[in-house]
């Protein structure tokens, strides 16, 4: 018997030559497709024939070795026409173990109202479509777990916009096997093929964040959405926890946030997973990625008030009280410069204040170097220093907007 195969179901294995579950869509109107499973390229080895899971439950008439784990997969989308394909196809092309089970993988429609449902059918998925949902992306996400994934051992949930490389699915069961007390771990992840400033300069943010996260021992803050996995018994605990009976708060502009501040309440530890790589599309506009950051940070610091200084928290809350140092300071330096200029104040430079500059700059060429397909231009942005300086300020103000909204109980939409 062979050590993987691209899909494992506990659907009963026909006679003759196996055949391989549709892995592409047949529509001509999807160019994304072809970008993406290049990013993600499925696996050689033939498989099996993969009957769609039902929508109460997954479908299991072959007795399941005790050894067995198995991983039920959400996708909530709202209105990705354009990548669902990629999406799920990077999901039927994993490389599964033998000790791994995929038991169903839910696409969620989610108030859509292009052809992401009608896309999402042409695979051997379940598809639910969500037509008037007022809790969003939350919603889409309980809705799948309490239809498909309330007996799972693991359940991962993944963005409509993301692409697993072939082994993620197994790199991330086998952190949280590997560590009884992770509730839940996150992959890796990295910009999808782009064009533009606002993508180049998140790409290089991407990759500084992954080196933050290697330093840190893999700790994270949060379970990114992009691609997590949860253990199943941390996701019902959660659901006991919260009134509504369900894991992920509707309330919140940052489900994922909300939930890993719960599963670290509960007592249960987040990790990113080391050998679990993803790609996801960053917004590719300025106002794109304004409009997003905005919702972090607000739903960031909405979280912190609600639950107040705790073991969750504190963290969180002392990293919010030195970016508001970090910001008051370079106000006044800015101020003291433009003063200096205004009023022909001489300037005085001393050597040892530009070993501060120094560091910042070799550590951003650094994490530029590991970064994947790195290209002449990326390396130009990181020498220039300024360009990604410039970025830093619209990242920090975006999250001055954020707090002064939170602080005056703003609405901040998604």
């Amino acid at each position: 018997m062979a050590t993987s195969q691209a899909v494992r179901t506990g659907l009963p294995t026909g006679t003759g030559t196996p055949r391989r579950p549709a892995r592409r869509s047949s529509d001509p109107d999807a160019p994304t497709i072809q970008l993406r499973t290049a990013i993600a390229p499925p696996a050689a080895t033939s498989t099996p024939a993969r009957a769609p899971l039902k929508a109460s439950r997954a479908t299991a008439t072959k007795p399941r070795r005790s050894t067995t784990t198995t991983v039920a997969v959400l996708v909530p989308a709202h209105n990705e026409e354009e990548g669902i394909a990629a999406t799920v196809e990077g999901l039927l092309g994993q490389e599964i173990p033998e000790w791994l089970e995929i038991s169903g993988i839910v696409v969620v429609a989610n108030n859509c109202t292009d052809r992401t449902a009608e896309i999402a059918r042409r695979y051997p998925v379940t598809v639910l479509e969500m037509e008037h949902n007022p809790d969003k992306k939350a919603g889409a996400l309980n809705r799948g777990w309490r239809v498909a994934a309330q007996d799972a051992e693991f359940v991962l949930t993944m963005d409509a916009d993301t692409v697993l490389l072939p082994d993620t699915v197994a790199a991330m069961a086998s952190e949280l096997r590997s560590n009884v007390v992770l509730g839940a771990v996150c992959a890796r992840y990295w910009a999808t093929p782009g064009k533009g400033l606002a993508w180049r300069l998140q790409r290089l943010e991407y990759a500084r964040y992954d080196d933050l996260r290697d330093l840190r021992g893999w700790r994270v803050s949060v379970a990114s959405g992009a691609a997590a996995m949860y253990r199943g018994a941390a996701l019902a605990a959660a659901a006991k926890a919260r009134t509504a009976g369900e894991p992920w708060d509707g309330s919140s502009l940052i489900e994922d946030y909300a939930l890993t501040l719960e599963l670290k309440a509960l007592g249960w530890r987040v990790a990113a997973a080391r050998h679990a790589h993803v790609y996801t599309t960053p917004p590719d506009t300025f106002r794109a990625l304004w409009t997003q950051r905005l919702r972090w940070g607000r739903g960031g610091m909405d979280e912190c008030l609600k639950r107040g200084w705790s073991t969750s928290t504190r963290k969180d809350i002392f990293a919010y009280g030195l970016f508001g140092f970090s910001v008051f300071f370079r106000v006044l330096f800015l101020t003291m410069l433009a003063l200096m200029i205004i009023y022909a104040v001489p300037f005085r430079y001393a050597l040892i204040g530009l070993i501060p500059l120094a560091v910042m700059w070799l550590e951003r060429v650094t994490s530029m170097w590991r970064l994947p397909g790195r290209s002449f231009t990326d390396v130009a942005l990181v020498a220039i220093v300024l360009v990604e300086d410039f970025y830093g300020f619209f990242l920090e103000w975006c999250a001055v907007v954020a707090a002064w909204r939170c602080l005056n109980a703003r609405r901040q939409a998604w």
